[in-house]
């Protein structure tokens, strides 16, 4: 069944995220005076001998959307009633505001909720209608990011992490009145073409001006002492106009990096031991066929490096959100991914026997 829906957006209230929000706090500044452990190593100089408790590999809380998906645990589709993330897996997974999901087959959609976050427990599903939204109560939804392309039931989505870019994200959270009409822009249906005008207000966003999102094709890895996987940051466009962004990813101390191609902008040790590699992106404006049934032609751009785990091998370790950062009409912008996460379970193999993300030697 094909499903054909057109939709909009509205003015960005004083919320949003900001860059630093996207990376947490890693780890405590060592004591002043005291020399820090080099990895694989305990404080006597001596090879560590990692102990690890199997409960440690086991998440504490609900995981990542993007973890979910890279473990083949979530999937996200097109159904009946709106936009699906279906976990099948053994973990509650975390789905926390707005979220970016691509399909060639169906509308490319932003998808979230008006609450900070909520959780989806193993075996359920979560549906996502079209333009709902309440200031009284919890309320998820999803709304168009292209202007064109149906809907098709069925069709799935991909997921790389990339959230809502914030000047979006604001407009399908929060309540505004961009055509100054007295109504709140979320029920202010347009009688021209019967969609909110909080729908219109995105697809003038996109239309005028660069907006990127920025996700990883993996965003989970099992590795051991010692091995190396390859990350590749990916960047995209969905504005119809070109523009340039500056695209950051810090790695935590322990995890040492190499081969970072294109060449970076900057490659700087932080205060905490920390290594934020810097990349400067030029894309071109996105192109939106007259074919309803065609998928948008976004410029993107994939940055990568060599990741070794050098740490101490203890079970799960978070790392932090790449963030994209662009400015246009003298103002500024900034979009997110997820948290790189390794897992860590036993030695210098991992105990991992290169499963799903695993290292490579």
């Amino acid at each position: 069944m094909i499903l054909a829906l057109l939709f909009a957006c509205a003015e960005p209230s004083s919320k949003g995220d900001t860059a630093g929000d996207a990376w947490p706090e890693w780890q405590d500044e060592a004591e002043e005076g005291t020399e820090p452990t080099p990895p694989g190593q305990d404080p006597d100089g001596n090879e560590a001998e990692p102990s690890v408790d199997p409960d440690e590999c086991e998440p504490d809380a609900c995981i990542e959307l993007a973890e979910a998906v890279d473990r083949g645990f979530a999937a996200v589709a097109y159904g009946s009633a709106g936009l699906t993330i279906d976990n099948s897996g053994p973990y509650a997974v975390c789905f926390e505001r707005w979220y970016t999901f691509l399909s060639p087959e169906s509308q490319d959609a932003v998808g979230g909720t008006t609450e900070t976050s909520l959780e989806i427990e193993p075996d359920s599903t979560l549906t996502l209608p079209y333009a709902e939204w309440s200031t009284s109560s919890e309320e998820e939804a999803w709304w168009c990011v292209e202007h064109n392309q149906y809907t098709a039931s069925g069709a799935d989505y991909t997921f790389n992490g990339s959230r809502a870019p914030t000047r979006i994200a604001t407009w399908t959270n929060d309540a505004s009145d961009q055509d100054r009409d007295g109504s709140e822009d979320h029920h202010d249906w347009s009688l021209d073409d019967g969609l909110p005008e909080t729908q219109h207000s995105v697809w003038d966003y996109l239309d005028e001006e660069p907006v990127f999102i920025v996700g990883r094709s993996m965003n989970w890895f099992e590795l051991g002492i010692g091995q190396t996987t390859r990350v590749v940051v990916e960047v995209t466009n969905l504005g119809r106009s070109a523009g340039k962004a500056s695209v950051s990813e810090k790695v935590p101390p322990g995890w040492a990096v190499s081969a970072i191609s294109p060449a970076p902008l900057s490659e700087t040790v932080d205060a905490d031991g920390g290594t934020v590699i810097t990349w400067q992106v030029e894309l071109t404006a996105a192109v939106e066929p007259t074919d309803t049934y065609a998928a948008t032609d976004y410029d993107d751009a994939e940055l990568e490096y060599r990741l070794t785990y050098n740490g101490q091998c203890t079970g799960r370790e978070i790392g932090f959100a790449p963030n994209a950062l662009w400015s246009s009409s003298g103002d500024g912008f900034v979009s997110e991914g997820a948290p790189l996460v390794i897992q860590c379970c036993g030695g210098e193999d991992g105990g991992l026997g290169g499963g799903p993300g695993g290292g490579v030697p």
